[in-house]
């Protein structure tokens, strides 16, 4: 019996290696579905600022850039559990006020800001966390979007020309 169970393990962690090893590693210009759409799926960013310079980045479809509002904060990203002791009380506001980075496995409990996107006449609502300084920010567009590159992001790369550059600046409308 234990030689089978032994064979049997080997034979799945062989499966697994394998099926691993043969996932090409996803492109981070490639949009995400569903990724920033919800407060669950939030956009993980650091600070106010953080979230700008995050939607500044943003690329519409037809290659403008889209105008931005916040429209508000819209509560936890998860639900707060109920019946909490005091001590997890207190754990879970010093993770969400201290900007403590999440333990392995954590639920993120971080207040979740909405934020309007315009591109011409469409809209649509993407939801940002900027509660999280401890991570390297994002590299990856939501879906409909693609991320320009950062200027001064590398030494000796130029942006990606827009065609907007003449234009006067950003079209935030608030942010």
């Amino acid at each position: 019996m234990a030689m089978r169970q032994k064979r049997f393990l080997t034979i799945l962690g062989a499966s697994l290696l394998a099926a691993c090893a043969s996932t090409p590693p996803r492109d981070p210009s490639t949009p995400i579905a569903g990724w920033g759409e919800s407060k669950a799926s939030a956009i993980e960013v650091c600070k106010p600022e953080g979230q700008r310079a995050y939607l500044d980045q943003l690329v519409c479809s037809d290659g403008s850039s889209p105008a931005y509002r916040r429209v508000g904060s819209f509560g936890s990203r998860n639900e707060v559990p109920k019946n909490l002791t005091k001590e997890q009380e207190a754990d879970l506001l010093q993770a969400l006020f201290t900007g403590r980075a999440l333990r392995p496995g954590e639920k993120d409990h971080h207040i979740v800001d909405g934020y309007e996107l315009s591109c011409g006449q469409s809209k649509r609502m993407v939801y940002m966390d900027m509660y999280h300084c401890n991570s390297a920010p994002p590299k990856q567009a939501p879906a409909g979007f693609t991320l320009r590159p950062k200027v001064g992001a590398q030494v000796g790369t130029q942006p990606a020309s827009t065609g907007a550059e003449a234009a006067p600046s950003r079209a935030a409308i608030g942010g």
